[in-house]
């Protein structure tokens, strides 16, 4: 009976120790699968870590092979180079370049050449020969020298300047009496209608009267003129410039005296159809430049009172001459458009109210 009891007090004892055994062997067991794992992780890191590198140093080795290519032609080179004969050192002559002066004085023309120019460069006491240019619709009057007005009419100036100095050509519209419908006589020794008709008549500077032979200094004109009146017509009214003459309006003739502009006498006989104003007209002449109005461009020509014009230069300026006054044109012309070389183009609208005369001076560099 002991025996028995001992035994299954052995037994007993042996399960209980088997089962500690067991409980003791799984933690060991779980403990040792995480190491386990975490070894792996590591490992795999290092791996990755390891890839990166060998990538790293691959491509160190191929940019080491393209130096050692580039270090391998250089040294190439080097040998050719030092193959070759030394050349003979070069001889250097320098040339020193004497520059001119350049003139610091002009003389410059406007509406003429001046020694076959527009400006030339001054060397001291220069000799001139001006020529006015040709200038359609207009005559040469006189000679302008820094303006001041030149005692000489001659259209060849000749004078020595050592200075910048501006030679001008004074032009004048050229002086025509014409005849529509109606014809001009001079005047003999008695004052009366004489010799030749002339439907229109030059009377330039001291021309030749046709009836007298003398010549007519200044350019004045005396005729009578008269209508040419068709059958059964009768004069309604005349026309002189464009403008209604309106007392006597249907005289057959008059006479007149010591005219000395460009002037239009036409007859407009009653049945007529004749456009006609009341206005006045004045006279608007330009050079070197245009004037526009109702949307023609003209050098020259007649507009009513208070017509708005517009003046523009047609080369690149250096001054600008309205009525014949600088300092007047520098007020009106305030803004100017930049034309080439740096230099002007004016341009201006202008009301007229009066004889306008506009000049553009060359530019003299």
């Amino acid at each position: 009976m002991k025996r028995e009891k001992s035994r299954v007090f052995l037994f007993a004892l042996a399960m209980l120790l088997l089962f500690g055994c067991v409980a003791c062997s799984s933690k060991e067991t779980e403990t040792l699968s995480e190491t386990v794992n975490s070894l792996t992780q590591e490992r795999r890191e290092l791996q990755d870590k390891l890839s990166s590198v060998q990538a790293e140093l691959d491509a160190l080795e191929i940019e080491l092979a393209k130096a050692n290519e580039e270090a391998d032609s250089l040294r190439t080179e080097l040998k050719q180079a030092q193959s070759m004969p030394t050349p003979p050192p070069l001889v250097v002559t320098e040339t020193k370049e004497v520059a001119k002066p350049v003139p610091a004085e002009y003389a410059f023309g406007v509406d003429c050449a001046v020694n076959g120019l527009s400006a030339v460069p001054l060397d001291g006491q220069t000799n001139l020969r001006c020529v006015p240019n040709d200038v359609k619709g207009f005559v040469f009057d006189h000679w302008e020298v820094d303006g001041k007005v030149q005692d000489t009419t001659a259209k060849t100036l000749e004078l020595t300047v050592s200075k910048t100095t501006q030679i001008r050509a004074v032009f004048h519209e050229r002086r025509v009496v014409k005849c529509i419908n109606c014809h001009i006589q001079f005047l003999n020794a008695k004052g009366n209608a004489y010799g030749k008709s002339y439907t229109d008549f030059d009377f330039e500077d001291d021309y030749t009267n046709p009836v007298t032979k003398k010549k007519e200094k200044g350019g004045l004109i005396s005729f009578y003129i008269t209508a040419d009146i068709p059958k059964k017509s009768e004069i309604d009214y005349w026309l002189i410039n464009g403008v209604k003459y309106e007392y006597p309006k249907d005289i057959s003739k008059f006479r007149v005296e010591d005219l000395n502009e460009a002037t239009t006498f036409e007859v407009v006989f009653k049945g007529q159809t004749k456009k006609t104003d009341n206005k006045t007209y004045y006279t608007v002449t330009c050079r070197n430049c245009t004037f526009t109005y109702n949307g023609k461009t003209a050098a020259s020509g007649k507009v009513p009172a208070g017509a708005k014009i517009t003046i523009t230069g047609t080369s690149s300026s250096s001054e600008a001459y309205f009525d014949g006054t600088p300092s007047s044109v520098n007020r009106h012309f305030t803004s100017p458009t930049s034309g080439g070389s740096g230099k002007y183009v004016f341009s201006y609208t202008y009301t007229v109210n009066s004889d306008v005369d506009v000049h553009f001076a060359g530019v003299v560099n």
